[in-house]
């Protein structure tokens, strides 16, 4: 009887088995959390994944994006304040257009491309629509590189990892984009931008990353 009920102590007390995310689980989404705090969510939705990574804001702050694995947006909602604004203010939409169709990561190589960017500045209120006050169109040349795999282990699961960097350049941008890929997952998040013409700089490394409960 003792034995017994040391083994069943024993079995009482093992932690819980890490939940590790699956290509399934994408159809309903995925979670995740950065070194900013923010809890993120990135699903499959057609060709595309849907990726908020703000979904726990409680402020007009909002990160929203349309993207191809990942790593290519197509739209992208910017708001990088808190305050909501009466007029114009920071952010906006923009919507994307790749020169050349993008390829799927691969480790050594790189890929160069020019990119067209539409971009809406938006007038943001708390409740009621958003109102665009004023719209753009620019172009940046792209170069994509596409580095060695390693693995990494987040939230107590290993993965297959593809650090990937892009730099956008034109005449008042020089900035460097950087994503983790998860080859066997088919997806990326971005982790890191050096702005060095300007003041987005952000170190956004992965903290956890879940199924969605």
């Amino acid at each position: 009887m003792k034995h017994l009920a040391l083994c069943a102590l024993l079995l009482t007390a093992l932690p819980a088995a890490a939940e590790c995310v699956t290509p399934a689980n994408l159809a309903k989404g995925v979670s995740f959390t950065r070194d900013d705090g923010r809890q993120g969510l990135i699903r499959s939705e057609d060709k595309r994944f849907a990726i908020d990574y703000a979904v726990n804001s409680n402020t007009a702050w909002a990160d929203k994006r349309q993207s191809w694995l990942g790593i290519y947006d197509a739209e992208w909602t910017w708001v990088p304040t808190d305050t909501y604004q009466a007029e114009g203010g920071p952010g906006g939409t923009y919507s994307y257009r790749f020169a050349t169709k993008p390829p799927m990561p691969a480790a050594g190589t790189t890929w160069d491309t020019t990119v067209t960017e539409r971009g809406a500045q938006a007038v943001r209120f708390k409740l009621g629509p958003v109102a665009i006050s004023q719209r753009d169109r620019t172009s940046y040349t792209v170069n994509y590189r596409f580095m060695a795999e390693t693995a990494a282990k987040i939230s107590g699961c290993t993965y297959r990892v593809m650090p990937i960097e892009a730099i956008f350049k034109n005449q008042t941008t020089d900035l460097t984009r950087r994503w983790i890929y998860f080859p066997d997952l088919g997806f990326g998040l971005e982790t890191q931008v050096t702005d060095r013409k300007g003041a987005t700089s952000r170190a956004l490394g992965l903290t956890s990353l879940t199924p969605k409960g």
